[in-house]
């Protein structure tokens, strides 16, 4: 019989998607490609948690709704929600997937974030010269990396690594 690879789980998705997408990022930091990969797969790893352990989600998530009430989750974009109102990182993790995806998101589409991109543009290599950034920002001598583009311009690194870093956190918390 034919071995077949299959994803059926959160934890599939994590171990065999995200975790190889932000690791493939991580060394070679300078690469759009890569790093909109490890986006998409951060972020959609909200919709696999979702479906994986939809009870576990809407009796432990909650958010807030455009009233500012709190809300309980009910569906996948309330999740997503509620996880972009507890890290600011997973709303921009979020704006580049979907710009990405999309090229341009429309006006309701994009995230209540600062610095969340609205257009896949947005999301670039760029290279600095010696000295350009502050200290303790960027590689040593401006080498190229991938940054979001805003103000102010944000690493691409720093979001992932947080994301990927609320992930750990929220597996270990809620045992997925």
């Amino acid at each position: 019989m034919a071995q077949v690879e299959q994803f059926k789980t959160a934890s599939d998705f994590w171990s065999k998607m995200v975790v190889p997408d932000y690791e493939e990022y991580c060394e070679k930091s300078a690469d759009l490609r890569q790093a909109l990969h490890a986006a998409i797969s951060l972020f959609h790893m909200a919709d696999w948690v979702f479906h994986t352990h939809e009870g576990a989600v809407k009796a432990a998530f909650t958010f807030r709704d455009k009233n500012g009430r709190v809300q309980a989750v009910s569906y996948g974009e309330h999740f997503a929600k509620s996880l972009e109102q507890q890290c600011d990182d997973f709303g921009r993790i979020r704006g580049i997937a979907n710009a990405a995806k999309h090229l341009q998101l429309r006006t309701n589409g994009i995230r209540p974030v600062q610095n969340a991109p609205s257009n896949a543009a947005n999301t670039l290599v760029q290279t600095t010269g010696f000295g350009v950034r502050g200290y303790g920002q960027g590689p040593y001598g401006g080498g190229p990396r991938v940054m979001l583009e805003g103000s102010p311009d944000m690493e691409f690194s720093q979001i992932a690594k947080a994301v990927f870093d609320m992930w750990v956190s929220l597996k270990l918390v809620h045992g997925w």
